[in-house]
């Protein structure tokens, strides 16, 4: 798999397994090059996947050559005719990785330790990365939950950890644009958000797309649910106080919004910076 992880500052070491300099068979033409590779865990930029960069300098710079998930790893051995140094790694679709280290047994621990392990989050669950904002104090990986009601942001996915919560009803607008394929996701809350107030929140996360469709189907289930579920004045209107509750303006405002440029201007932000 060939492709470029979205760009961002802030991704902790943690999440790097294992890194170093190897040399690499090319598929291609099967000529052994020096190569970059990285062991990376499950984060916001993807699942626990196998990187190769042509040096530090791609490396640093987030430019991929390609990337194989650890899930499609069938068996990862010594390589036969290389005992002491070389790694073959062996994917479900048949092709092979091939490269030589003078650290292969940690290279092959590490490896098979993650092979074939599926990594996925129980439904409803993403991985994310909250940019740095005057709204939270709180800058680094965590993971997002989508509820019938709620948005939640936990530190982990032991979930022990919540960073905050908040009420799908007072999100006024929410987006992602998967054809610029930034990795955004913007959160535009109303005054109403009982954690945080009047607000916007800008995460990252290669699962955006996925997370924008389950807020927008809990949302529009939220919208349809008040419309129909409660009564009308002799209007014929919507009366959100007949039964002496109070319902924010933001819950019949609960819609996507695709003027990135727009909210970008609001949150005081640059939309070139963040799409790096």
């Amino acid at each position: 798999m060939n492709g470029e992880d979205g760009g961002y500052q802030g991704v902790e070491e943690s999440i790097i397994l294992k890194q170093g300099e190897v040399r690499m068979k090319s598929r291609r033409l099967g000529i052994w090059r020096k190569r970059n590779v990285v062991l990376f865990a499950p984060s916001s930029k993807g699942p626990t996947r196998f990187v190769k960069y042509a040096d530090e300098r791609g490396f640093r710079e987030e430019k991929q050559l390609s990337f194989v998930r650890m899930q499609d790893v069938t068996t990862v051995v010594r390589l036969s005719f290389n005992d002491d140094h070389g790694i073959t790694i062996s994917l479900a679709g048949g092709e092979v990785r091939q490269f030589i280290s003078n650290d292969a047994e940690d290279w092959l621990q590490k490896l098979q330790a993650e092979a074939g392990k599926s990594d996925s989050l129980p439904l409803g669950l993403y991985r994310a990365y909250l940019i740095p904002n005057m709204f939270l104090n709180f800058e680094k990986e965590c993971v997002m939950e989508v509820t019938a009601e709620r948005l939640n942001v936990f530190e982990d996915s032991t979930k022990s950890r919540r960073v905050i919560s908040l009420k799908i009803s007072c999100i006024r607008r929410y987006t992602a644009n998967p054809e610029k394929r930034n990795n955004n996701l913007l959160i535009e809350n109303g005054r109403s958000q009982e954690e945080i107030g009047e607000s916007l929140l800008l995460f990252k996360s290669y699962q955006a797309e996925d997370i924008f469709k389950h807020l927008d189907r809990s949302a529009r289930r939220l919208r349809g649910s008040i419309a129909s579920g409660n009564s009308q004045n002799s209007n014929g209107s919507f009366n959100p106080r007949e039964f002496g509750i109070f319902l924010p303006l933001e819950y019949m405002q609960i819609k996507p919004c695709l003027n990135f440029e727009r909210l970008y201007q609001v949150a005081g932000l640059e939309q070139s910076s963040l799409q790096k």
